[in-house]
């Protein structure tokens, strides 16, 4: 046991909270080849020693694994279900790599590198997993966040957090060789003013709410009724795109309602749903969704909001490539998540590839032609999540049975009038 393990065992805490098989590729890598990395001294023959870790078959294996992560983090399907299991596979694939650091062999390897830190315990290795699966769960909470506000990431906030980690990865790896216990002080430092400012937004939030002038209890700023005594709110302020408190109070109880509905939020006192269904009630009042308003009523309302995106997007396609990338992303924050909150996020493999295929068509086709592309773009998108909102909702009417009553309609008053 020496100061090297202890240094790895919580070093690369952070760096498995990131990812699942990239940083145990790092340290296989590391103990295979240390002279490739920068600021190790050259040590020969340390393959030949026999740690495990240092096998080129596991190297491959977790190179191959690694790149396939890569790739699956990339694409915005793959990665909400990686998002459920990496809380799991994270802890248990930190806990097998510091497994092998601790053997003898790996030790031996250590002490020939000029690194510094304390000898570790096994049951060190064990806190250090579960502070690997805290670490993976404050990361999902805050990525089910993101992925609320753009589900198909059409803002490529998704794409650049991934891009983040992966460099984090990478140079924290690197900076953990170079100034061993100053980059985990850094890191402890890191995630204490993450863990900090996570608890100044629940207070801020906490503080936000109203006092019911009924019963006294606390209640969201913009609920139009209490969840404990039902009584209509004197002050209701309006919601923000990502379920924040507008200074300004509202003035349309009705648009209102549609406003909550929009973000999974009871229609009456605002409580934010996790179950992805129109047919639900309200975990905190048992107000019914879709209720009052009702499914068709909420239909016309997104209808509406689609027409004025539509119209713009024409105007906004003007600007070559960037006014593709702006409409998209209106397209998905006001059109699609209303809507896409509602569905199960598995959905049907084929029609995502397809949708894929027509949006990077219309790309291209928005690089020269963006007034074209943009509008073309929003009606596709829109049309397809409407219909399968109508499907789950029991609302769909299939185009030839809508055309085959308007013609019954036509004759039925033609025979009216004969």
């Amino acid at each position: 046991m020496n100061f090297p393990q202890l240094l790895s065992i919580i070093g690369t805490i952070p760096l498995f909270s990131m990812r699942t098989f990239f940083p145990a590729f790092l340290t296989a890598l590391f103990f295979a080849h240390p002279e490739w990395f920068p600021g190790v001294e050259n040590i020969e023959g340390v393959a030949e020693q026999g740690t495990f870790l240092a096998q080129h078959w596991l190297v491959i294996l977790l190179g191959v694994l690694s790149i396939l992560e890569f790739v699956a983090d990339k694409n915005t399907d793959v990665r909400q279900f990686l998002r459920e299991a990496e809380p799991y596979m994270k802890p248990i694939s930190y806990l097998l790599i510091q497994f092998f650091i601790m053997s003898e062999n790996s030790e031996e390897v250590l002490e020939q590198i000029n690194w510094a830190g304390f000898n570790p315990l096994l049951i060190l290795a064990v806190i250090g997993s579960g502070a690997v699966y805290f670490l993976s769960r404050l990361r999902k909470k805050f990525l089910d966040f993101l992925n609320d506000i753009d589900a198909d990431d059409n803002l490529f906030i998704g794409k650049i957090i991934s891009l983040i980690e992966d460099s984090l990865i990478i140079f924290g790896f690197i900076l953990l060789i170079w100034t061993g216990i100053f980059m985990i002080i850094l890191y402890a430092i890191l995630i204490g003013i993450f863990l900090l400012l996570r608890k100044l937004n629940e207070k801020r939030l906490e503080k936000e709410k109203n006092i019911c002038p009924n019963c006294g209890a606390k209640v969201y700023p913009f609920a139009i009724r209490c969840q404990q005594c039902g009584h209509q709110q004197p002050a209701i302020f309006d919601i923000g795109i990502i379920g924040n408190r507008k200074s300004n109070l509202i003035s349309d109880i009705r648009k209102h309602e549609f406003k909550l509905l929009s973000q999974r939020r009871c229609p009456s006192c605002a409580t934010k749903s996790k179950i992805r269904s129109p047919f639900q009630k309200c975990s905190a009042c048992n107000t019914e969704f879709f209720e009052n308003p009702t499914i068709n009523e909420f239909i016309r309302y997104q209808d509406k909001k689609f027409q004025l995106v539509f119209v713009l997007s024409f105007v906004i396609g003007l600007l070559p490539i960037i006014g593709f990338v702006i409409t998209a992303g209106i397209t998905g924050i006001s059109l699609l998540s209303p809507y896409r909150f509602y569905i199960s996020e598995s959905g049907n493999f084929i029609s995502k590839i397809l949708i894929r295929f027509v949006t990077i068509l219309l790309f291209i086709l928005g690089v020269g032609a963006g007034f074209i592309a943009s509008p073309l773009y929003c009606l596709i998108r829109y049309t397809i999540i409407k219909n399968q909102f109508k499907i789950i909702t029991k609302t769909f009417e299939s185009p030839v049975k809508v055309i085959s009553s308007k013609i019954n309609e036509l004759k039925a008053k033609g025979s009216e009038k004969e």
